[in-house]
Formats: C-alpha cells, sequence, structure tokens
C-alpha cells in the first residue's frame, strides 16, 4: 500500500506524523512546566534550609568564640591553620590543652552537621515531596528565565526575614 502512494502523499503522511509528535511533545512539556504554585512552595523550602545553614553557622562561630582559650576565634584560626602538622603547632606553641579543644569544637561542629543532614532531607521530603523537588530543581537547570524567578523570589522572602528579624528583637542591629 505504501509503494502504491505517490511522493507528494508520502512527505504529508511523514509531515503529519512529525506534527503529531511535535504536539505531544508540547503537550508533554506544558504537563511539566512549574507552576507559580510549585515554585513559591520550593522557594519556601529552601529559605528554610538557608536558613539553617546561616544557623548552623552561627552556632558554630559561638562555640569557637565561648571556648576561653580560643581568643575569641583568634587562637582557633592559628590552630586551624597549623593543624594536622605537628611542626606548626610546635611553631605556634599549641599546648596540649588547646589542641583538645580545638578537636572538641570540630567534633561539636561534625554533630552539628550530622543534625542538619538528618533533618534537611525530611524537609524536603515532608514539604514538597522528591518529584516536586526534582522536576523544580530539573526544571531550573534548563530554564534561565525559571532560575531568575525563583532567585527573586527567594531573595524576596529572605529580605522578608531579616525585616521579621530586626523587628523582633526590637528593631536593633
Amino acid at each position: 500500500m505504501f509503494k502504491a502512494m505517490t511522493k507528494k502523499a508520502k512527505f504529508m503522511l511523514t509531515l503529519a506524523f512529525a506534527a503529531g509528535l511535535s504536539l505531544q511533545s508540547s503537550f508533554a512539556q506544558d504537563a511539566d512546566a512549574v507552576t507559580d504554585e510549585e515554585l513559591t512552595q520550593y522557594a519556601t523550602v529552601m529559605n528554610k534550609i538557608d536558613s539553617m545553614k546561616e544557623d548552623l553557622q552561627v552556632r558554630y562561630n559561638e562555640v569557637i568564640k565561648n571556648n576561653e582559650l580560643m581568643d575569641e576565634g583568634r587562637r582557633f584560626l592559628e590552630l586551624k591553620k597549623a593543624w594536622g602538622d605537628d611542626a606548626k603547632l610546635a611553631e605556634i606553641s599549641a599546648t596540649d590543652e588547646e589542641k583538645t579543644a580545638y578537636q572538641g569544637i570540630l567534633d561539636e561542629y561534625d554533630n552539628m552537621v550530622a543534625e542538619f543532614k538528618e533533618v534537611y532531607p525530611n524537609l524536603i521530603k515532608d514539604d514538597l515531596g522528591a518529584a516536586l523537588y526534582n522536576k523544580v530543581r530539573n526544571a531550573m537547570k534548563s530554564d534561565a528565565e525559571l532560575k531568575t524567578k525563583y532567585d527573586e523570589l527567594l531573595a524576596s522572602m529572605q529580605s522578608t526575614d531579616e525585616g521579621d528579624s530586626e523587628t523582633d528583637d526590637g528593631g536593633s542591629n
């Protein structure tokens, strides 16, 4: 039957088939499009995670500054530069007590990071679900406009959070 068709008929049939595939692909892309609601939901969760990371950093800095042997962080930085090199530790006259305190700070930080790593995947799973998380994340990789929209939304959320925290402490810095 196909042999009996004219070249024009074959061309038209091929064209119609290609158009059908293109249309099907277009519908699939529309179904996978990220909605404003999904993007907002994703940004809200990512904002929470960013806030958790900032809190972790603040807590880590406080642990360092509150350790009397670390001289408000100055000695910590010296030890950090020399850590793992006994000659350098001797050069800066690191005491056993300071080394123990430094290692304790590192251990405490590792515990904080472990807690974070335990909490944030559950936050994503519970508040977004893996499918939505991956959908938005992958869409932003290939859609610069969506990524820009996300960045603006996240920045807006973060500036609102900063304004809220200034209000919470009476507006002082």
